[in-house]
């Protein structure tokens, strides 16, 4: 099936879904977290309580895929961000947060990774900052050694 040309024509779609964030592998890793801290000894794509909710397991693992691939396509977009030459960094870590926060926080409820209320809701999103946070922290690190590195690189010569 083809894409419609608006979405072939769209930087930002081709980005998604070239980012190395629409990998499935990479948003399997909750549903791994859900198993062991439940000690599952079968696998479920999510909580127990959200499987439940389909009346077989297959239809709950296609409903689980589907909304993984999603939450790739949200952190591809908000990857998108930082390409974007004439923003500054500041602007582009609050767009990219605003995007990966509004988009993966109502998928993440879908897939049944926090119960429906205020204080769940809460430490998702202390959860949610706390890890935005430290990613940030360890990219900008790599990025400011990898300049480091080529500016002596540079000197060198």
């Amino acid at each position: 099936m083809a894409l419609p040309s608006y979405l072939r024509n769209c930087l930002p779609f081709q980005y998604a879904i070239r980012s190395e964030h629409f990998d499935l592998d990479q948003v399997e890793v909750p549903s791994l977290f859900f198993n062991f801290s439940n000690n599952s000894s079968a696998y479920y794509p999510s909580d127990p309580g959200f499987t439940t909710k389909f009346a077989t397991p297959l239809n709950a693992m296609t409903v689980s895929v589907i909304l993984w691939a999603l939450m790739g396509l949200v952190f591809g977009f908000g990857s998108f961000v930082f390409a974007i030459r004439q923003w500054s960094i500041l602007k582009k870590t609050i767009v990219s947060f605003i995007i990966y926060y509004i988009g993966f926080t109502p998928l993440a409820f879908l897939a049944g990774w926090f119960p429906a209320n205020i204080v769940n809701f809460m430490i998702f999103t202390g959860l949610f900052i706390l890890i935005y946070v430290t990613v940030w922290v360890i990219r900008s690190y790599r990025v400011i050694r990898e300049i480091r590195e080529i500016n002596n690189k540079i000197k060198k010569k």
